[in-house]
């Protein structure tokens, strides 16, 4: 492997074939080897990179690893670096943690370690492999009928509320980071659970840089805006990115899974233009979600009788 401005790379011979000797990791005496999750050459985010990593004799499932994009900091790196790093960290942590109480619609976490390049350590875990996420699952399964999407909107929120409980907040939920698991190879058995948690906060950790975006354009909530564009100037708008976050982009993201559109700006029932039973209740529930003012949106315990309305409307 090769590490050049910040992100990883496989080391490739001249005609783009990978050198497998050259892109390997070992842990517990097992020696799994890197390859590109796809043919776009693997999954660069702002602070990691991700591709497969499998076993020349198959004694495990295709994995997936996720390397940070900067290495262990010494008393000379830059405060912000120092932080991207600690975020890594903490994604290792967090996810740990969460294996070990048994969250079991939180991704799994499979082992960690170091990988040394160019003399440098960076960290990395390793952890399943989803079958597919829910956009290529919804822009491939067009007859999902509303039932399936009201269960998929309950299980996604209930595996957000797993992280809740445990006062993380996940604050970059958006379609690509809920995964699917095809519980023993069956497509008709679904398992959702939530992926990439490297920009999760908590309650007694910061690892934000003043005006940082956090999360991805087209599903960031109002205060994760203003952190973005006003904090530095300090104007005083609410900059806090925490559990009414998240529930902010479940409601774009529950949009999303009954009509595969994005909700922006000022919306009305005329806009909510899909097909489904019981439009009235749902949208009803997603405009409390998307509430400009934090204070107003609604939490878990005004959403939890939406979800039982919905249960009992749907027969979930």
């Amino acid at each position: 492997m090769q590490h050049i401005f910040n992100k990883i790379i496989l080391s490739e011979r001249e005609d783009g074939t990978l050198i497998e000797e050259n892109n390997f990791i070992e842990s517990d005496g097992q020696v799994f080897y890197l390859k590109y999750l796809n043919e776009k050459k693997g999954s660069k985010g702002g602070n990691s990179s991700v591709f497969t990593v499998y076993t020349k004799n198959d004694e495990a499932k295709d994995q997936v690893i996720k390397i940070s994009n900067y290495y262990k900091p010494n008393r000379h790196t830059k405060e912000h670096i120092k932080r991207r790093y600690g975020r890594f960290i903490n994604e290792i942590g967090i996810l740990t943690e969460l294996k070990d109480k048994k969250k079991n619609n939180i991704i799994e976490i499979n082992f960690d370690g170091i990988v040394n390049i160019d003399g440098k350590e960076f960290p990395y875990y390793v952890m399943e492999k989803a079958d597919t996420d829910l956009k290529e699952y919804m822009l491939a399964k067009k007859e999902v009928d509303s039932q399936e999407k009201v269960k998929f909107c309950i299980n996604i929120y209930d595996a957000i509320q797993q992280l809740h409980l445990e006062e993380y907040y996940h604050r970059d939920i958006k379609p690509d980071n809920i995964l699917l698991f095809y519980e023993d190879g069956e497509e008709e058995k679904i398992i959702w659970k939530i992926g990439d948690l490297g920009l999760s906060g908590s309650r007694d950790k910061d690892y934000d840089d003043l005006g940082e975006k956090i999360g991805p354009f087209g599903w960031l909530s109002p205060e994760a805006v203003n952190k973005f564009i006003t904090e530095e100037a300090g104007l005083g708008f609410d900059c806090k990115i925490d559990e009414k976050s998240d529930i902010f982009q479940l409601g774009k993201l529950f949009w999303f899974i009954f009509q595969g559109n994005v909700p922006i700006g000022q919306i009305e029932i005329s806009d909510f233009i899909c097909e489904v039973e019981h439009k009235e209740i749902i949208f009803a529930l997603i405009m409390e979600m998307l509430r400009y003012s934090k204070p107003k949106r609604i939490d878990k315990d005004g959403l939890d009788p939406f979800v039982s309305e919905l249960k009992i409307a749907f027969a979930v």
